[in-house]
């Protein structure tokens, strides 16, 4: 029995005797044991119906084929159904606003239903067996719902209407599904110190300020499905581990908030989706292993994004629609892919490439945008384009002696945009491309840098009053540069 129950326990006992000047029908009490004989084939069938100011009601059941239905009305009840054997059914139902039950059943193949209606109830389910299934169904506020699963191929439905409500699975085993459903504010719903594989999980929330998440969870080809709906509703996602996962969280609203701390394992793959204003993925230690992928979408105004992943072959979309975003994705190994876009203006794109034989794509479309690009690796391919005016490209690379063979390609439409880069190491290959008239290539003391040997580097502007001014260091680099349109200005310096 969990320590909730065991304090409302004591809270309605107390009770019970304030109230003992009432008539002794307005407080029930009934306690029934049964035990079947291996000669009996079905058990015992129970019936418990209680109405009065303070009912209370114990069951046990030992045997297999049992039937066990509590029925309890009004205020201040509590019911305790222990049940051991095989095909047992237990339903249980409470009206009032401090209802208590605690269902526990060991066997194979048992249904247990309870439903409560009132504020603060606690309903808790333990279940232990194979092929079980659990249903709990609360109405009003500060309710509880807790299942325990042990087994395989079980099923659990947590439904809440109400606000700060409390739905918790625990399960262990594989093949399982649990599903919690919440209409209200200030809701929590989510599984914890979960193991098994090929568990499924889903929660939806309507209503503001709701938490849904899985916190501590071991397992391979696990599945969960988020949906909230509302503003300032959390998704987290904290110490799971596990190969072949599956997580796609969808958010409507304002100020929700996505975070992730960190998903371990191959081959798991992560959704989200934000629609609304100032929303939050925040996933700085997002996903370590390999073969990983992210896909991250928001759409809306002020929103910020970012997502990191540690390990090899990973590949991360991520997509904004709207004005004033951030999005950053970083990568931290090998053979990693990493896409950005974004439609909107005043947005930043920012990229970092830890590692080697990466690949990142940038986009953007708007003006005064800005986009970042680092490299820290050898053998990386970087393409940003933008398009529209007042955009700004950085693109800078740390350690000239592990940035080599490098090639960053970007292009810009628009007018009055600008390229900023510093690139190190040897045999890069870089080709900038400007579209449209005031643009500028150069740096932040008035010129961009290349260095390292065998550099290759490749300028193309087309319009007026274009500016190019930059320099080559080392040896056996070359340059090209073409200009067309008037009053251009090109300044190239080799050493």
């Amino acid at each position: 029995m969990s320590n909730t129950i065991l304090k409302k326990s004591a809270v309605a006992l107390a009770l019970g005797l304030a109230f003992s000047g009432y008539a002794a029908a307005e407080t029930h009490i009934a306690v029934v044991n049964q035990d079947s004989s291996e000669a009996v084939e079905f058990g015992n069938n129970m019936y418990i119906e209680q109405s009065g100011v303070f009912s209370w009601a114990y069951a046990d059941q030992y045997g297999e084929g049992n039937d066990t239905s509590l029925l309890q009305f009004d205020d201040w009840q509590e019911a305790y159904t222990y049940v051991t054997g095989d095909f047992n059914f237990v339903e249980g139902e409470q009206s009032g606003f401090w209802n208590v039950a605690d269902s526990e059943i060991t066997g194979d193949e048992n249904i247990l239903v309870s439903l409560q209606a009132g504020d603060l109830n606690s309903s808790t389910i333990f279940l232990t067996g194979n092929g079980n299934s659990a249903y709990v169904e609360q109405s009003g506020a500060g309710n509880e719902g807790v299942i325990d699963l042990t087994g395989d191929y079980n099923t659990a439905d947590i439904i809440q209407l109400g606000d700060a409500n409390w739905a918790n699975f625990q399960i262990e085993g594989s093949d399982n599904y649990f599903e919690a459903n919440q209409s209200g504010s200030s809701n929590e719903a989510g599984y914890f110190s979960a193991t098994g594989n090929m568990n499924e999980f889903i929660s939806d929330q309507e209503g503001d300020g709701n938490v849904g998440g899985v916190v501590g969870a071991n397992g391979d080809m696990n599945t969960v499905w988020v949906q909230q709906f509302g503003s300032t509703n959390i998704f987290i996602a904290s110490s799971l581990e596990g190969n072949e996962n599956f997580v796609d969280v969808y958010q409507d609203g304002a100020s929700n908030e996505f975070l992730i701390e960190p998903i371990q394992g191959d081959v798991n793959e992560i959704v989200v989706n934000q629609e609304g204003n100032t929303n939050v993925v925040e996933a700085a230690t997002g996903m370590v292993g390999n073969y990983n992928t992210v896909d991250a979408s928001q759409d809306g105004d002020n929103n910020y994004a970012v997502f990191a992943t540690e390990g090899d072959d990973h590949i991360i979309e991520m997509d904004q629609r709207g004005d004033n975003n951030i999005a950053v994705a970083e990568s931290y190994g090998s053979y990693n892919d990493i896409r950005i876009s974004s439609r909107g203006d005043e947005n930043f794109n920012g990229v970092a490439l830890i590692g080697s034989g990466n690949e990142a794509d940038s986009r953007q479309i708007g003006d005064v945008n800005t986009a970042e690009i680092v490299i820290a690796g050898d053998d990386n391919d970087v393409y940003s384009r933008q398009h529209g005016d007042s955009n700004t490209l950085l693109a800078y690379s740390y350690d000239a002696g592990t940035t080599s063979g490098n090639d960053l390609q970007s292009e810009q439409t628009g007018d009055i945009n600008l390229i900023d880069t510093i690139i190190g190491g040897n045999d890069n290959l870089i080709a900038f491309v400007q579209e449209g008239n005031n643009n500028i290539i150069a740096g932040d003391e008035g010129s961009f840098i290349v260095g390292g040997n065998g550099g290759s580097v490749d300028i193309q502007q087309v319009g007026d009053n274009n500016v190019v001014t930059g320099g080559q260091f080392s040896d056996t680099n070359t340059m090209s540069v073409y200009q067309q349109g008037d009053y251009n200005v090109a300044t190239v310096v080799q050493y």
